[in-house]
């Protein structure tokens, strides 16, 4: 009878099962980890399954063996089995045993190796972008989408989600376990809701690259308009000069609410911080001005501690990584830039309508779009269609490629569900505060002056443009009235 090499407890049903398991898992994982290592591109779900997925299945598949060597041993005891074992000894003059021992060693080691060149693989893979963006593809589809166009491209979702440190490296895996049940549960929010009150505060991510407290100061901003309807002006230009600065020493600019010479805190009424009714800012001595709407020191409003927030990056740039283009804005720089012809008859105006209409699915709006789009032309348009087919179908596509890029029913995602507050003209943004109506009891009023912010330095049609480099009062470029001087630009101006 042949001598066994292994003690007779781990001749059992659950070892089996675990060094079956382990095999096929250690088999498996080898010829990935090769596959990782050899080919030139890295696909997402490869490393998922390589460093993430499968190696707690080999791990449990090498717990089954010894656990069921130590439930036979017990079930022996209690006399559930009998003890049928022979004496285990181990003989290395035994070439069996000799074998068998090379054998382990030489997989321990391969094991070992492949454990430490894995954990820091899948260390690697979950700090990934690909790993961020595509693993949940459907829920993060509109977030990986806006982020591969930002101007934050090239940059780690954990630089900014994260940031350095081991406590909120914990913190954001424990949220991510959260997040994978409730994903795997189909409960989770449609859209995401926003602001992210978790997020580690812009001055431990954005500061590590930006520095607001520098003065650089102004930058130059272009913008391109067209009328959505014939016999206006054909296209409206402006120039202006963006007062960043922020100085030391120096309270102006924009970026005056970020220096250092104060700090503003303010009280949001609702949850996305819209609408703001009460601000406190405290200079170095500790002086404090609180600023309130009329409606709010009627009330002798006195926010709690838990509804104060101290403004930082985010409060204006609220979007960074993951902006959402309203129709308005996107098809006026599709034609600025040559993308659409802005001589389609109405293409702006259909354009938007078809941006704009809710869908159920994406799949459902492309054929939507181009079927709407392309009718309107063919038998509304026909003799401009005729003869610039070409044209007519390539503005199509493009506008077809716009909502893709854009918007995301599946996940309900659209520009006026997340609110960019960098600026005015499509959310309340600046005028959340410089609307003219924050008071303080000393009679200081927060300002609603424009040239704080930016100064326009040539406005009208673009062949006849009104230039000044001292500034210019802004002209509305479609409006005969003033009506608009008494309103904030996002009362009229949807994005639709």
């Amino acid at each position: 009878m042949a001598q066994k090499i292994f003690s007779e407890y781990f001749y059992n049903k659950i070892s089996y099962l675990g060094a079956a398991l382990s095999l096929v898992m250690f088999v498996v994982e080898g010829i990935l980890f090769a596959m990782d290592f050899l080919t030139p591109s890295t696909n997402s779900y490869l490393s998922l399954f390589t460093y993430v997925v499968l190696p707690p299945i080999l791990i449990i598949g090498l717990l089954l063996i010894p656990l069921g060597a130590l439930k036979k041993k017990r079930d022996v005891r209690l006399g559930r089995v009998s003890d049928d074992r022979e004496t285990f000894t181990f003989d290395l003059a035994n070439a069996a045993h000799r074998n068998a021992a090379v054998a382990f060693i030489v997989i321990t080691v391969i094991f070992m190796v492949m454990t430490a060149v894995g954990s820091y693989k899948a260390f690697n893979y979950t700090e990934s972008v690909p790993f961020c963006g595509t693993t949940c593809h459907n829920i993060m589809k509109p977030e990986y989408t806006a982020y591969l166009k930002s101007p934050h491209a090239r940059v780690k979702c954990v630089e900014c989600h994260i940031g350095a440190g081991a406590g909120w490296y914990v913190r954001s895996k424990l949220s991510g376990a959260r997040q994978v049940v409730k994903t795997l549960l189909n409960d989770y929010a449609r859209p995401i809701p926003v602001p992210v009150h978790d997020l580690r505060p812009a001055k431990d991510t954005c500061e590590e690259c930006h520095w607001p407290g520098k003065s650089f100061g102004a930058i130059e901003l272009e913008r391109s308009y067209f009328p959505g309807e014939p016999g206006a002006i054909s296209r409206w230009d402006v120039r202006m000069l963006m007062h960043v600065s922020g100085k030391e020493g120096e309270n102006r600019g924009i970026h005056a609410h970020m220096n250092s010479d104060h700090v503003i805190y303010y009280a949001a009424d609702d949850e996305k911080r819209q609408q703001i009714s009460w601000v406190k800012s405290v200079n170095k001595k500790g002086e404090a001005v609180v600023y309130m709407t009329k409606e709010a020191a009627k009330k002798q409003f006195n926010p709690s501690p838990a509804n104060i927030r101290r403004m930082d990056c985010i409060d204006c740039h609220s979007r960074p990584s993951h902006h959402y283009e309203a129709p308005m804005p996107l098809v006026n720089r599709a034609m600025a830039e040559g993308k659409i012809n802005p001589g389609i008859p109405l293409i702006k105006a259909r354009a938007v309508e078809v941006l704009a209409a809710k869908y159920a699915s994406e799949e459902e709006a492309v054929t939507r779009i181009r079927s709407v789009l392309s009718a309107y032309y063919k038998e509304k348009q026909a003799e401009y269609y005729n003869a610039h087919r070409n044209e007519v179908d390539d503005a199509i596509a493009y506008v077809v490629e716009l909502f893709k890029s854009n918007i995301f029913p599946e996940m309900k995602v659209r520009w006026d569900v997340y609110p960019d507050n960098i600026g005015h003209m499509i959310s309340p943004g600046c005028f959340r505060c410089h609307d003219g109506e924050h008071n303080a009891s000393s009679g200081k009023t927060i300002t609603r002056d424009c040239g704080v912010c930016h100064a326009i330095i040539a406005q009208g049609p673009a062949d006849n443009m009104e230039k000044s480099v001292d500034g210019l009062p802004f002209r509305h470029p479609f409006d005969g009235d003033e009506s608009w001087k008494q309103m904030n630009c996002a009362d009229c101006h949807s994005g639709s």
